[in-house]
């Protein structure tokens, strides 16, 4: 049964190498999918976005969100051995969500448990530990909130 497990994560890390390099962003979003990331219609999928390689369906991604080229985002840190073992730190996996509309900058990092709310902009470079509210623009490390957003009137 292990041998299946670890067979499974394999492929699992295979098709996520694939959808990393992949030339298409839609066959990028298929193949994030068939590794057990929620991804809704419409999703943009830069180049290089590394998704957590061992809880992928601890991350989802909501209807028209776009993640630029080399954004990461974790849904675990796995800290030392050492610091495992003798139970000073592991942070277990927790759930990334991006609301419909977000957008990840290239380069930004979003770390474990976060929610980045809906129509929310992340910036180039970010790291992102906290929520980020709807309609709020982030930036730095830590991200702090920049600017509030206002949808434009017609």
């Amino acid at each position: 049964m292990e041998v299946l497990i670890e067979m499974g994560k394999t492929i699992g890390r295979l098709l996520r190498i694939l959808a990393w390099l992949a030339p298409v962003y839609q066959f990028r979003a298929s193949v994030l999918r068939k590794c057990g990331v929620k991804v809704g219609k419409g999703v943009f999928i830069g180049y290089l976005v590394m998704i957590d390689s061992e809880y992928p369906e601890y991350v989802e991604i909501e209807d028209w969100a776009a993640i630029g080229p080399g954004a990461k985002l974790m849904a675990h840190s796995g800290s030392s051995p050492y610091l495992q073992k003798s139970k000073i730190y592991h942070g277990g996996p927790k759930k990334i969500t991006i609301k419909k509309g977000a957008w990840i900058a290239s380069g930004a990092i979003i770390l474990p448990g976060v929610t980045v709310g809906e129509g929310a902009i992340v910036a180039a470079g970010a790291v992102v530990h906290r929520d980020v509210l709807p309609l709020t623009l982030v930036a730095g490390n830590p991200a702090r909130a920049v600017q509030k957003l206002e949808p434009k009137k017609a």
